[in-house]
């Protein structure tokens, strides 16, 4: 029996030790805030919507949280083949998939973004920017390899199409996301100076044309530039909560101003986090971010091939950047943009798609022969 078992479970034990260990205690730790965070801001969620289980937000939260570590670990286990091989089918599913929200999903809040399936809503988006960005590094990669190959012409026609599916719902958040993300691969993969250059002026052309056309857009700027608006009351009651919480916080479940934040439990939990558990938690929580880019871009500096180094570090872009974009949003730095924290806020799509992204950057990472470029210092 014992032979039997080890026979079946050796090979997996093996797998998972070639993991980055330090990337995986990062998650790990970030789930369990995510889980953490959504006790705090349940009650009150419930409560808005006359839920009667004050914790059905945290339940779901931590459901969603183990559908995530299956599916990061299941990511995790692909072979570099095969990872480009999901990409490819899951850009092919799910860009359609967000061009169809924008045409037959449900209204909320003035987007179409979501499928509704009753018991949960499904947000094809959070599946898409991953995928496509490996989908970008195999594009950026191959042509690196062969100048002829029109590598970065393909990924820069894909993004065009993502923007137009995802304009049209209209989400301009996870557009300048994947903006942000597909720029520093292209200066990655050996894009001309003139090319980048050419490239800003068409993303200044574009944010400008956004604010000019769509009105959704134009009053979270103008709230943003006046800040005594009504248009600014979530990001003012934001920086209340911030500001109320103090270096220690009030104490676990004890926030008051999140009371007022209609969308406590997502785009503003970090406001809610600083609230109870005070700045030395929120400085921490930013810390475990910047951990993570850390890690994970030393070590995909290292890696040997283009495709792997340009991919990790997108993945790493993704999820670094995203978070930096909604802790930006919550200290009113940026634009409102309704954009959620990885592992952090609640959310099926959000979790799914943050375990997906640094599932595929895990199987990126792994100690494999000849994968790094060289191996000392010791990369664990």
């Amino acid at each position: 029996m014992n032979a039997f078992v080890a026979d079946r479970l050796g090979p997996m034990f093996d797998r998972l030790r070639t993991y980055d260990r330090p990337l995986l205690v990062i998650a790990a730790v970030l789930i369990g805030l995510g889980i953490l965070f959504s006790m705090a801001t349940s009650p009150t969620a419930t409560a808005r919507i006359r839920i009667e289980d004050a914790f059905y937000f945290a339940a779901r939260q931590a459901a969603y949280a183990a559908i995530g570590v299956v599916v990061m670990l299941a990511a995790a286990s692909l072979e570099v083949r095969q990872l480009r091989r999901a990409a490819v089918i899951l850009v092919g599913v799910t860009l359609p998939l967000c061009a169809l929200a924008a045409w037959i999903g449900p209204e909320v809040k003035g987007a179409q973004r979501w499928f509704d399936f009753g018991l949960f809503s499904f947000q094809p988006s959070e599946i898409l920017k991953p995928a496509l960005i490996v989908v970008w590094a195999w594009m950026l990669g191959e042509a690196m390899k062969s100048a002829r190959f029109p590598g970065r012409a393909v990924s820069i026609a894909l993004f065009a199409l993502a923007a137009a599916a995802l304009l049209a719902q209209p989400d301009i958040g996870q557009t300048a996301l994947l903006a942000m993300c597909l720029a520093p691969m292209l200066i990655l993969s050996g894009m001309a100076l003139r090319w980048v250059l050419g490239g800003a002026l068409a993303a200044v052309a574009g944010a400008w044309a956004i604010y000019k056309f769509y009105p959704h857009a134009r009053e979270r700027v103008d709230a943003f530039l006046n800040p005594e608006g009504e248009g600014a009351y979530q990001v003012n009651r934001a920086l209340d909560a911030i500001a109320a919480g103090g270096v220690f916080g009030r104490g676990p479940g004890e926030g008051v101003i999140k009371r007022s934040l209609p969308d406590a439990h997502a785009d503003f939990v970090f406001a809610v986090a600083a609230e109870e558990f005070g700045l030395l938690a929120s400085l921490g929580l930013i810390a475990l971010f910047g951990a993570l880019a850390f890690r994970g871009l030393s070590r995909a500096s290292r890696l040997n091939e283009p495709f792997e180094q340009i991919a990790a570090a997108g993945l790493i872009t993704l999820i670094v950047g995203q978070a930096a974009i909604h802790i930006a949003v919550n200290l009113s730095l940026l634009p409102a943009k309704g954009m959620t924290l990885p592992f952090i806020s609640f959310g099926g799509s959000s979790m799914i798609g943050s375990a997906l992204a640094l599932g595929f950057c895990l199987s990126l990472l792994r100690d494999r022969p000849g994968a790094y470029l060289y191996t000392g210092p010791r990369l664990d």
